[in-house]
């Protein structure tokens, strides 16, 4: 998940000024940055290359997925990796959005309508079901995309439209719902 995160988050900010295959091949460079970074953590240099090279595969899949390719595209006010600190039921949080956007009120939809919040997920099991997994992930992370969603209309207001999005992009798929 740490390798992945930034590979997306760099993506993002790559297809903000260059069509999709000049981004993609602009990404590949930053395998060996994270390679380090995986390094700093205390992995042995095979290893954090391995997981490198496999965040990579992972962050370029997204990017060819029709609904990853739109989360990582332009949108109105898009941010990746957004900082926010407010108050949420009494409480001062500060929190990390991996990306929020303005989108059309559908998955791969256009316009500025709603606001997305969307969290990358990675650390679930390979050959996962989506059918049997997806609600119980949902339930496990809502909370905090409802804390999210908090904080937003807490800058837009409490009639702020928001969908929630968990995009895993091990299995391309997003699961979204409106807070």
């Amino acid at each position: 998940g740490t390798a992945v995160h930034p590979l997306l988050e760099e993506l993002a900010r790559l297809r903000a000024r260059l069509e999709w295959n000049a981004a993609r091949s602009a990404l590949q460079h930053f395998a060996p940055r994270i390679a380090a970074q995986v390094r700093a953590t205390g992995v042995d240099q095979p290893q954090a290359a391995q997981i490198a090279a496999q965040a990579l595969r992972h962050a370029l899949s997204a990017s060819h997925d029709p609904i990853g390719a739109w989360i990582l595209s332009p949108h109105a006010s898009a941010a990746s990796e957004a900082a926010w600190a407010g108050v949420v039921a009494g409480t001062l949080r500060t929190v990390r959005v991996d990306r929020v956007f303005q989108a059309g009120p559908a998955p791969g939809s256009e316009g500025e309508e709603c606001w997305w919040i969307v969290d990358y997920k990675t650390a679930h099991a390979d050959n996962v079901d989506p059918a049997s997994a997806l609600p119980q992930l949902r339930a496990l992370f809502a909370p905090q995309l409802e804390a999210y969603a908090q904080l937003l209309r807490n800058l837009h207001g409490a009639d702020t439209p928001i969908r929630a999005g968990l995009y895993y992009p091990r299995m391309l798929m997003l699961d979204s719902w409106q807070i």
